[in-house]
């Protein structure tokens, strides 16, 4: 189950419109800067625009970050729900293992989460979201992530039986957060792990999926924590 990789668009292809523009300019600008330090002058400045452009189409910066939330975090959650729907296929009666689930779940966010300097601009927004918890991007992401959340749970309740739910939904947000720590360690603002391990600074994506997939099913695969 491989999925080619793609990048967030470059901002000076001419085939983006003033919309799109505006928006790849608000996520780089929104990871560089935070949502509350960046400027609707900066964003258009980098989406070669003007601030009416953004009134025109946004009305304010709240629709604004959550539109950004809604495009990039929509893009990767639709790879999941569509990886989720081939892995069951393939799997019939049996339902799927608990790789081809953790791919499905972790491949669309490393694959698609990388920016156009090789950085992680959906992770840090994601980072944000939590630290500076706010009415709009809570709304967004619970929006975007519910039903993955759900249908994911679900899937995994299925193929690890001998977990009651709650331990399931409990080693899933583990799951979620491992996939998170070392995506923001390996984005080259940070580089957290070059002091333990250079090489694995610069681990390609499929390294990435790899380690994380066998380090997670092994976290499903453990015996059930005494209730």
């Amino acid at each position: 189950m491989t999925a080619k990789p793609a990048r967030i668009p470059r901002l000076e292809s001419s085939a983006l419109e003033t919309p799109n523009r505006i928006l790849a300019a608000a996520l780089a600008t929104f990871a560089e800067r935070g949502f509350h330090a960046a400027s609707l002058k900066e964003i258009t400045e980098r989406a070669g625009a003007n601030i009416a452009a953004v009134n025109y189409h946004f009305r304010s910066k709240d629709e604004l970050i959550r539109q950004v939330l809604d495009r990039f975090l929509g893009a990767i959650n639709s790879e999941r729900l569509a990886a989720l729907d081939g892995c069951e296929a393939e799997a019939g009666a049996d339902g799927p293992t608990l790789e081809a689930l953790i791919e499905a779940l972790i491949r669309p966010m490393v694959s698609l989460s990388r920016d156009q300097h090789d950085g992680r601009a959906i992770v840090r927004l994601l980072l944000q979201v939590r630290a500076l918890p706010r009415g709009v991007t809570n709304n967004a992401v619970a929006q975007q992530f519910d039903p993955v959340h759900a249908r994911f749970i679900n899937a995994l309740n299925r193929a690890a039986p001998w977990l009651h739910r709650e331990e399931v939904v409990w080693r899933y947000d583990f799951a979620r957060g491992a996939m998170m720590h070392i995506l923001s360690d390996l984005d080259p603002g940070m580089r957290r792990l070059a002091d333990l391990s250079p090489s694995i600074t610069a681990a390609d994506d499929e390294t990435i999926i790899r380690q994380l997939v066998a380090f997670i099913a092994g976290g499903f695969r453990a015996p059930a924590t005494p209730r």
